[in-house]
């Protein structure tokens, strides 16, 4: 697959990372007795490096960058088209692009339920892990088993309640829904006002106001990437050379890192200033603008994740993210129970990982080309909503500086949303 020179592919190869950094984090979470948290003792520096290792293996920073990223790509097209129907047809497609694929993978789920029962419960009695005794932190209760039941979790429960049973990484998607509507009303907004100062003082009394309480925190994110969406269009970002941008992506790390549970002293600053309440994605939001300063300002990364394998880590990032965690809680719990007695548990615990892993690529791919043609096919349905051009952008409205040429073609697919 040959990528599109406008394109901002460099960003589809960081949103396939986030996606295999929760892939192996909810492995090591179902799959190991003590999760992330399993640090040796005793070995001096090697505790710091282990523990540095497991803090990268992050799914709660995998969801910051996502939503970070969701704030910058969905904020960059009202940089050139502001009009009214280009905001409502764009909200208006939002939640069926999103619950396409959300009710097929609660279906999916609710399958392997009644194809393999309730394995995990035997496995994690077995591995001693809490994640998957409580299938993945979202308990499943036997009345609620019904096709029926999933495929209202798809459609409405993962978006208007956050509540998931069947596919517990769908807890995101309602924050997903509604951050991206934040966006789609303030961005126009930003996009339209020419001072600086002004656009983050509002941008400031939004997040006081959102503040540390969950959900609502999270629309910080959100905005985050929306800051950044204007710095692009107006050709603003940085340019790094490498070794400016060796360091900076060691700092980049040490915020992704980053766990409040964690008792590194090298984390003590950052839990000394930190507000009261869920505020640790503040912290992690802060690698995500580094690292996406860094692939779209450094040269040579820039090369690097625009190739072919970037956009294939892109458009299954998604998929997987649907995917990965009902595979594991079924088959792959299943292949576990099967050859623990022959052997043993880290054996059958790492051939339980891989085999969630094939299955997991396996069942992507048709997911890719349904999210593919369904995009299309709402993009068809809502194009005679914007037929006429968007107007020549007026002095009031005109952004500080010429857009790049990037801003031409469409963003990448796919929701940034992961964990």
């Amino acid at each position: 697959m040959s990528s599109a020179p406008n394109k901002l592919v460099p960003l589809e190869g960081l949103r396939g990372i986030a996606a295999a950094i929760v892939v192996l984090y909810h492995l090591v979470l179902g799959y190991t007795p003590k999760g992330v948290g399993a640090v040796p003792h005793g070995h001096g520096p090697l505790d710091i490096f282990t523990q540095f290792i497991l803090g990268c293996l992050n799914g709660g920073a995998a969801v910051a960058v996502f939503f970070v990223l969701s704030g910058f790509i969905l904020s960059l097209p009202f940089a050139k088209d502001r009009r009214l129907s280009k905001i409502l047809v764009t909200a208006l497609k939002r939640w069926p692009r999103l619950a396409a694929l959300t009710t097929v993978a609660c279906l999916f789920a609710w399958l392997l339920i009644h194809l393999f029962g309730h394995n995990y419960a035997t496995a994690a009695q077995k591995i001693g892990t809490g994640w998957m005794a409580t299938h993945g932190n979202a308990p499943i209760k036997h009345k609620n088993l019904s096709w029926s039941a999933a495929l209202y979790e798809g459609l409405v429960n993962v978006f208007l309640t956050g509540d998931v049973h069947f596919d517990s990484p769908l807890w995101t998607m309602r924050i997903e829904l509604f951050g991206s509507f934040a966006i789609f009303l303030a961005a126009p907004i930003l996009f339209a006002i020419q001072s600086w100062p002004l656009r983050l003082g509002l941008i400031f009394i939004v997040m006081v106001s959102a503040g540390g309480i969950y959900p609502y925190t999270y629309v910080s994110d959100f905005l985050i990437g929306t800051i950044l969406a204007m710095l692009y269009a107006e050709d603003r970002f940085p340019s790094f050379s490498n070794r400016q941008a060796t360091l900076t992506g060691l700092a980049a790390l040490y915020l992704l890192s980053f766990t409040y549970e964690q008792k590194l002293l090298i984390d003590a600053p950052i839990k000394a200033i930190m507000p009261p309440g869920d505020t640790s994605h503040f912290v992690w939001d802060a690698g995500a603008v580094l690292m996406i300063l860094l692939l779209l300002g450094n040269p040579f990364l820039r090369r690097v994740f625009s190739h072919s394998w970037a956009i294939w880590l892109g458009l299954l990032s998604f998929p997987i993210y649907l995917l990965h965690g009902p595979i594991m809680l079924s088959a792959g719990a299943t292949v576990f129970n099967q050859t623990v007695p022959v052997l043993g548990q880290p054996a059958s615990a790492l051939t339980a990982c891989l085999i969630s892993v094939a299955l997991t690529l396996a069942c992507a791919f048709p997911l890719i080309w349904l999210d593919q043609a369904w995009t299309k096919f709402l993009g068809r349905l809502t194009k005679p909503f914007l037929k006429n051009p968007p107007p020549q952008r007026s002095a009031l409205i005109q952004t500080t500086a010429p857009l790049p040429s990037m801003l031409q073609a469409p963003p990448p697919s796919g929701p940034a949303t992961l964990v």
